[in-house]
């Protein structure tokens, strides 16, 4: 197994660590209760924000005075060249909730590069499984589709369970 050890900030000179203003494209509905979240990111940032399948978001904005904080799994695949995420909303969820209410295509977040070491090396001729529930999903997702896309010889095996038809992301 290879797991991804140094980020592309790191390697780009820039802090892993550092927040970077990126623009929304596109927010859309993925379920009653989950927005696709797509984002523009600069030619001056791409490298720092290539990411390997199975990575996170940090996401950081301002609610109501107060800085919020969430970590989201990217959820397209490397050969998509778009960064997105999901955001399943939460009853509670302070980010989940301002973002269903207000996140909108222009809309400025700050977010760090992408991090961590859930991936694994996509070995070519390589039978695969996976086992995952709900907005659990979104990281395995990704490692799904950028899998097969870039092996078409490739086999994935899922197993996943969720609460209702529904809610399926």
């Amino acid at each position: 197994m290879s797991l991804v050890t140094t980020s592309a900030a790191e390697t780009h000179g820039t802090s892993a660590n550092q927040f970077f203003p990126l623009a929304v494209n596109d927010v859309r509905l993925d379920t009653a209760e989950a927005l696709l979240v797509t984002f523009v990111v600069p030619e001056a940032l791409k490298a720092i924000f290539r990411f390997e399948p199975g990575q996170y978001l940090a996401v950081r904005t301002n609610i109501a005075g107060a800085e919020v904080r969430r970590s989201y799994s990217i959820c397209a695949a490397v050969q998509d060249s778009v960064l997105r995420i999901a955001i399943k909303r939460a009853s509670c969820g302070l980010f989940s909730n301002w973002a269903f209410a207000h996140l909108r295509s222009g809309t400025v977040l700050e977010v760090m590069p992408p991090a961590g070491r859930f991936g694994r090396s996509l070995s070519p001729n390589r039978s695969f499984i996976a086992f995952a529930a709900g907005s659990g999903i979104t990281p395995v997702y990704s490692v799904i589709k950028s899998l097969l896309q870039g092996d078409p010889e490739a086999q994935f095996t899922l197993f996943y369970g969720n609460r209702t038809t529904g809610a399926i992301m």
